[in-house]
Order: C-alpha cells, then sequence, then structure tokens
C-alpha cells in the first residue's frame, strides 16, 4: 500500500487518479504542523512506499510565515523520511525550483548549486536536506509552475484572463517549465 500525505492539491488529486487504492492523508487526518505525528502513522501504516504531496506553497505569505513554512516543509519532511528510512521504505518527495536563485537561463540540473532568494525555497530546501541526512531509500522530485484542471494555477489563470481581455500583461523576469500534475503523479507511482 502506498501512503500519501495530501488530499486536495493538486498533485495529490491526480495521484487518487493515477493509484486511487493508495491511502491519502490530509489536513484532518495528518497535520504536517505535527512532524512526529505524521512519522507515527508512517509507523502505524507501515506502507510498501511513502509519497508527501502535501506542503506550505503559499510563497508570498511564507516571507511572514517562515517559521511555519519551515515546520511543514522542512520538519515534517524530514521526520516521515526517518520513518521510512526505519521501515526501509522508500520516501518520494515534492520539491521546487525555488531552491535555486533564478539567475541563468539554461534549465536547472540535480547537481547545480542551491541558493534560494525567499523564505519559500529556504523552506523547500530544509526539507530535501532533511530527507537525505535520513538515509534510507528516497528521492526528492524538483518542479515548478505545476498545472492541473484543479487549485489555482498559472495556466488556469491565463485561459481565464484570456476570455475576458484582449492583451495580457505578466511578468517578464521569470523563466519556468509549465509541468503537468498529471505526470508528476505518474512519475511517483512508478517510482513508488
Amino acid at each position: 500500500m502506498i501512503l500519501v500525505f495530501g488530499k486536495t492539491g493538486q498533485v495529490a488529486r491526480e495521484l487518487a487518479r493515477a493509484c486511487p487504492e493508495a491511502v491519502f492523508l490530509g489536513r484532518a487526518e495528518a497535520d504536517l504542523c505535527d512532524p512526529a505525528g505524521c512519522a507515527a502513522h508512517i509507523r502505524a501504516l507501515r506502507p510498501s512506499a511513502v509519497i508527501n504531496a502535501a506542503a506550505y506553497t503559499a510563497v508570498d505569505r511564507a516571507e511572514a510565515e517562515e517559521d511555519l513554512a519551515q515546520v511543514v516543509n522542512g520538519a515534517a519532511p524530514g521526520a516521515m523520511a526517518r520513518a521510512c528510512a526505519e521501515l526501509d521504505v522508500p520516501f518520494l518527495h515534492v520539491s521546487t525550483d525555488y531552491v535555486f536563485d533564478g539567475s541563468g537561463v539554461r534549465p536547472w540540473a540535480p547537481g547545480d548549486a542551491v541558493h534560494p532568494v525567499n523564505a519559500y525555497g529556504r523552506s523547500k530546501l530544509a526539507g530535501e536536506r532533511a530527507i537525505a541526512q535520513a538515509g534510507g531509500r528516497w528521492a526528492v522530485l524538483r518542479t515548478s509552475w505545476v498545472f492541473s484542471a484543479h487549485g489555482a494555477n498559472f495556466v488556469k489563470t491565463m485561459l481565464r484572463l484570456s476570455e475576458s481581455r484582449d492583451a495580457l500583461s505578466v511578468v517578464a523576469d521569470q523563466i519556468g517549465g509549465p509541468t503537468p500534475a498529471r505526470g508528476i503523479a505518474q512519475a511517483l507511482v512508478q517510482m513508488a
């Protein structure tokens, strides 16, 4: 049985389509503000693999709530990874390109130096590091510009605005790779 942390986000909803037999824990069942509680769920359920598709994702708000973002994105995944390592269970985690500084014009590679420039990126990097330090079998998928039919995302916003405006104005200082949540989910299930 695959255990998924997350239930209503874009990736979690696509995971439910790709792997309906998985067990999904939303905030009501597993609060990422309680890292020890998340680890306890893993120990109690003894799954064959764990996917963390839950996160603090409010990039701008993280500047004012960095402590909270650090617990949810840093401490909780670390606790999950340690529990998985104890049980020799693979742990898969969704991270972000915000662990980089945004400079350059080529796609990031896994071995590139990280240097987050905001609270959200720092919190996600803390999670990546905690997962690596836990040992065991793990993988981190760094994503960018996730989109799906569910939730708020850049693609849906542009489509909605195109219906009511003749021209769209967007920031010109970012380069990203829109990534379908369905593709992320399929990769995670295959890896698990």
